[in-house]
Order: C-alpha cells, then structure tokens, then sequence
C-alpha cells in the first residue's frame, strides 16, 4: 500500500513538472530559430534516428543519455557507444556516451558531444578573395549523469553538462540540466518515458573579437594604440528547452522474433509540437540478432522519415553492435549515421 502512494505520488509530481515545462515551451514555439546551441538538437545515435527519434521510452543503453537520462537504469553491467555524423558543409560530429552500473547505488553516465567546423579563410569588403587568416568553429557538451530505480517499475535520472560554442576567437558556455522518468507497466514491456532537456541560463559570446578601439572624435587621425579599448556586447540567447513524452511497446515477442512500435511527444522552446512513430524488428538468431528499423515524424518542416539496420554480436556476455541510419531531409542531401557500441 505504500510502495503504491509513493509510486503514484511521484509519477504525479513529475508529470506535473514536465507539464509546466511544456506550457513554457508551448509558448514559445512561434520563435523558431530564436534558441541557440542548434547542435544539441541534432539527433543522437543511428538507432534512435533510424526510429524517428521516437526514444524517450525506448531508450536502454548508453546512448539514453542524450535522449532520457533514466534509460540507463537498463543497463546490466555497463554500456559504450560512439556514433558519427558526416553533416552539411564539411561539418563533422562525433557523440560519445558511457554508462556503468554500480549496483544499489544506481548507474552513472558520461556523455560528449563535439561539432567542429572546417578552417575557412576570412574575407572582407576589401580583400573578397581572402586575408590571408582562417577561422574555425567548434560546439561541445561533455554532461555527467546518474540514474536510480526508484521502484522496480519507476526510474529516474538527472544529467548536468556544460555547454560551450565557439566561433574564432569569441566563445559562450552554459550549465545545462536534463531530467527524466521512466515507468515500465509490465505489460509487453510497455514503458512511458518522459524528459526535459537542456533547461539553463542564456548563453553570450564573449572574447578578443569583439575588442575595438574607441575613435577619438577630436583627433581622427589619432593611431589606435593611442585610443580607448571597448567590447562590444552580444545579446544572450537561450538554450534548446525540449519537452517529450512517448512510449514503447513489444507489440511481438517470440524465439526468433521482437517487434517493437513506439510513439513521442516532442515540444521544443523554438519550434512547433512534432509526433514521431517509429519501428524496429529484431530477428534473433544462436549469436546474433539482425535489426530493421523505420520512422517517421509529422509537423517536422525539415525531416519526414528515416531507416536504419543494425547487428548484434554475442561474445560470451559481450554485445557488439553496429548500427546504420540514413535520413531523409526536405530541402539538402540526407544525412547518414554510424554507430558502435558494446554492452557488457
């Protein structure tokens, strides 16, 4: 009688939670493109993507750390995944996620996010063909994280990761939270997922680009290393807030076979509501396991569906997995992801 007070006092407290996070984010949804730190919305792992993103209930390895922290509570023992992703322009993104289980004490998580931008030269009114100088651009998250059962049914858990931009010589960080549940209702594994991401300060660049030299207005011609030193002062702009909801189901589950269907709620602080379904087979075989996936969000004004296939390795207790996901996108090229993980 009391585990189940406790248990229906805290789904309560946390739904309600997320849902005043979500009517912030509701109002703010006419600002699209008005958040900044774009890359921690940019989708991690090949098998999360290859579901259309439709994970805060499904997810169960490492790489729930960047999608609901309380995901890792699945993890047995401990679990690693690296994913890259040969973005637009040159532009190359690696997503690194770690999770070790500790037993009573819950699970721990290390998550790393790193986007750099190739050296380009720089230009100017008066030398349009090139200075001479490059500069280059660099995004990274490195979060921290800790998951606990709460009940066997109900898990929690919190990420704190510092976030940092940098563009030349100009940089802006912030201390970001993200903060999920997960409730498994032992029903074909049906579990509801929900989470909060990226809830922080504003972030405002600072750095020696924006030093200039103050023009004395009586003498014009006065050389700079005469005049007085000023910096220009950057507007803040706020972080990617996400709210979302979804749940998983094994619609079939036989020797051979595991169907799993799945559904998300996202809201984000700078965009509309997005619905996203998304799919995934497994064909269970002596050593391994063979993966088909599918998705698919609505409303999205960017990107509709994505597949993906994946394998799994068993080698006596150790799990390799390699798993692949191709996107397509409305307006440029699709966009592919590999991933490698081990489960142990």
């Amino acid at each position: 009688m009391k585990t189940n007070i406790i248990l229906k006092t805290s789904l309560l407290l946390t739904a309600l939670l997320l849902m005043v996070w979500s009517e912030s984010a509701v109002a703010q949804s006419v600002n699209a493109g008005t958040s900044g730190a774009q890359f921690l919305k940019i989708n991690a792992g090949a098998r999360a993507e290859a579901m259309g993103g439709a994970f805060a209930g499904s997810a169960n390895d490492a790489t729930a750390l960047f999608w609901n922290p309380a995901g890792i509570t699945q993890v047995e023992r401990g679990s690693v995944s690296f994913t890259n992703i040969p973005w637009w322009a040159d532009v190359e993104i690696n997503q690194f996620a770690a999770a070790l289980s500790a037993g009573n004490l819950g699970v721990f998580g290390l998550s790393v996010i790193s986007l750099s931008v190739p050296e380009q030269e720089i230009t100017t009114v008066d030398q349009p063909d090139g200075t001479g100088r490059f500069f280059d651009a660099n995004d990274l998250m490195v979060g921290v994280s800790y998951a606990r059962k709460l009940l066997p049914q109900f898990s929690v858990g919190v990420s704190a990761k510092y976030v940092s931009q940098q563009i030349w010589n100009q940089r802006a960080g912030a201390l970001a939270f993200d903060i999920g549940t997960q409730y498994n209702f032992g029903y074909r594994n049906l579990t509801l997922g929900m989470t909060v991401s990226n809830f922080g300060p504003d972030m405002q660049y600072s750095g020696s680009d924006l030093a200039f030299f103050v023009p004395d207005r009586n003498d014009p011609t006065q050389p700079p290393g005469r005049r007085a030193l000023a910096n220009l002062e950057t507007l803040g702009f706020p972080l990617p807030l996400h709210f979302q909801v979804g749940a998983v189901m094994d619609a079939i589950d036989t020797r051979y076979l595991l169907w799993r269907v799945a559904a998300d709620l996202k809201n984000p602080s700078d965009n509309y509501e997005m619905l996203s379904f998304g799919t995934e087979l497994e064909f269970k075989l002596e050593f391994a396991s063979v993966f088909g996936r599918g998705g698919y969000t609505f409303n999205n004004p960017d990107q509709k569906w994505s597949v993906g296939t994946g394998l799994m390795i068993d080698l006596s207790g150790y799990n390799i997995y390699v798993d692949y996901s191709w996107s397509e996108h409305e307006y440029l090229p699709g966009i592919q992801r590999l991933s490698v993980s081990l489960s142990f």
